[in-house]
């Protein structure tokens, strides 16, 4: 029984994570029937886990509402904020609109969670700048090339950085608008290149260790 609930876990993940991986080379009508009911019960897991994460979370912030911890002031927001949304969500079908008039998600939406989003945003860009003012402290190399492509794409971004590109290096015959495109269509494209074949690679080697079992987490082993 233990060899059973040691493998068996191992061997569905392997079949599984292998059919996956060769129904993308098939163009058989069964591969795409396959991937059509992973995705369903994809779905279905996903489904389950929002609600275990909901009850962690609810669990986690009640037990520090009855103790009255730190900052349990918050936790009540939480519980505020779920029903405030929940309620109008059921009332309103999950609808934003009903016809051309708001429904009461809608409303919600656009008077209370966009609110909180641009506010959040708001604050993140001073988090942003302060970083960027730490980031930008000129000490190698790539500090340097890193704070003249960021004042690059400031210059060339705003009207006035462009006149004061112009006064200062007009005679070059480049426009700020023009180093600017420059930098975003050829270094960043090459570097978010970069990255994501780094992360296909991370993503296909942590792949390939979960299927052959050599990562197992997911039955509780550290």
């Amino acid at each position: 029984m233990k060899l059973l609930s040691h493998y068996l876990p191992l061997g569905i993940c392997f079949l599984v994570g292998l059919l996956t991986l060769l129904t993308y080379y098939s163009p058989h009508r069964a591969a795409a029937g396959f991937l059509e009911t992973a995705s369903i019960w994809s779905n279905i897991i996903y489904a389950f886990a929002f609600v275990l994460g909901l009850m962690g979370l609810f669990s986690r912030h009640w037990d520090k509402i009855r103790r009255q911890a730190d900052g349990w002031g918050y936790s009540v927001f939480v519980f505020a904020g779920f029903f405030a949304v929940l309620v109008p969500a059921l009332i309103s079908r999950g609808q934003l609109l009903d016809g051309m008039r708001l429904t009461s998600l809608g409303w919600v939406f656009r008077y209370v969670y966009s609110a909180l989003m641009s506010t959040m945003f708001s604050v993140l860009a001073f988090y942003m700048a302060s970083t960027l003012y730490r980031s930008f402290r000129i000490k190698s190399a790539y500090s340097l090339v890193l704070a003249v492509s960021a004042a690059v794409l400031i210059l060339g971004r705003v009207p006035l950085g462009r006149l004061c590109w112009d006064w200062v290096l007009g005679w070059t015959g480049v426009g700020a608008s023009e180093a600017a495109q420059w930098l975003m269509g050829v270094p960043a494209v090459a570097a978010r290149r970069a990255i994501m074949l780094g992360i296909a690679v991370g993503v296909v080697g942590a792949s390939l260790k979960v299927m052959l079992g050599l990562e197992r987490q997911y039955m509780g082993k550290k």
